[in-house]
């Protein structure tokens, strides 16, 4: 007796058919707009939103590595966060995107620091023991740090997540070109100026990586190109002097000696 019911050989050449047919298109939830973001190849381009949300999300793979260790020390973090809270409020026009950031102090002697975005900032105890003289110069550390982190300066990396990521390609992520790196000085030493900080110890603290490039290796990454920071620097405050810039600060606080002296001996 014939069935008008198609056979299951038929059944399946018709799956199969559709399958191809779905494979050579791009599938799209009934209902759903299309999206604007579709690229050639079918892939979906990343937001800055999404690019942002990816580094930020570093942070996790890089503390799960087994040689990084963070420095908890409750009053150190608050003195950072109040540091870095001050350059916020006291630059709010320049402050968009963030407000508010969190610093982690790492267990590492080579001095360095780095950021992520959404305020991820990032400073080693061996930056803070060794090389820190003056509350001016860790502002303007710190000031750089936020620059970048507010206008997401990072170079385009896409890193697949596997559960951890060493010191080095954290640091390699965060390098920038020549040109970057002194638009954010230029901006970081105005930053510190306006906080009511040295805006002189923000050229001491270029010279002080310039003088110890061999300490500095994993920070500048290039020693050649921290001498060319320093001259450019130099050449940059000598064509903005004017007589009537903000003095700032002259004395470090006694907070700041509180938090050296802390790091120091927590690391006994």
């Amino acid at each position: 007796m014939n069935s008008r019911r198609p056979s299951q050989y038929a059944r399946v050449y018709y799956f199969v058919v559709i399958l191809l047919a779905l494979s050579c298109g791009t599938l799209r939830i009934p209902g759903t707009k299309k999206n604007r973001q579709m690229v050639r190849g079918g892939l979906i381009g990343m937001t800055t939103k999404d690019y942002s949300d990816h580094l930020a999300s570093l942070r996790s793979a890089f503390l799960s590595t087994p040689e990084i260790r963070v420095l908890g020390n409750l009053a150190a973090n608050r003195y950072l966060k109040d540091l870095t809270d001050e350059i916020i409020a006291k630059n709010e026009i320049f402050f968009k995107n963030i407000r508010g950031a969190k610093d982690t102090i790492i267990n590492i002697e080579a001095p360095l620091h780095f950021s992520l975005p959404k305020g991820e900032l990032f400073i080693s105890r061996g930056l803070i023991q060794k090389y820190l003289k003056h509350e001016s110069m860790l502002v303007g550390i710190l000031a750089y740090e936020l620059v970048r982190t507010e206008n997401l300066l990072y170079p385009k990396h896409l890193i697949i997540p596997v559960g951890y990521l060493p010191l080095e390609r954290m640091l390699g992520l965060s390098r920038l070109t020549l040109d970057e790196k002194m638009e954010t000085h230029k901006w970081a030493h105005y930053l510190t100026v306006r906080s009511g900080y040295g805006g002189e110890y923000y050229l001491s603290w270029l010279q002080t990586q310039n003088r110890n490039t061999a300490d500095f290796i994993l920070q500048v990454g290039d020693v050649n190109l921290i001498n060319r920071e320093e001259s450019l620097f130099k050449a940059f405050l000598i064509k903005n002097y004017t007589d009537n810039e903000v003095v700032g600060k002259k004395n470090s606080s006694k907070q700041f000696y509180t938090f050296i002296n802390s790091i120091r001996d927590q690391s006994l």
